[in-house]
């Protein structure tokens, strides 16, 4: 990376990616709710409309991340073998954030209770 614009836009790339973490981990913390859906029916569709979001924003942070790495690659023609060590880089980070997403989809889906604390990723 002689060029600072080559710098530049590494950097803007690794950005993107992390905001994508930040983002998926910001909206658990804002709109994480109760175990329990509430008792009023227009409250219990609200609590569901956005444990659902909750949940969609987590498991799209892997795709994000894939994405970043593919278009990296391809603006540059760098050798695939780069293309999947930076995608298993953001991937250690997204991938727990698939499997989170993923475990509450499946619980839900399978009627399973939520785990202790009631609250996706419980962390």
């Amino acid at each position: 990376m002689a060029d600072w614009r080559d710098f530049f836009f590494w950097w803007l790339a690794s950005l993107f990616a992390a905001a994508t973490v930040v983002a998926a981990k910001l909206g658990l913390r804002l709109y994480g709710l109760a175990g329990d859906p509430p008792v009023d029916p227009a409250l219990a569709e609200h609590w569901h409309r956005r444990r659902r979001y909750v949940a969609i924003g987590e498991v799209s942070a892997l795709p994000a991340f894939a994405t970043v790495s593919v278009v990296l690659v391809s603006f540059y023609h760098l050798d695939p073998v780069v293309a999947v060590l930076i995608a298993m880089a953001q991937g250690m980070v997204g991938f727990a954030l698939l499997l989170d997403g993923a475990a509450w989809l499946f619980r839900k889906r399978l009627g399973l209770p939520e785990p202790a604390g009631g609250e996706i990723g419980n962390g």
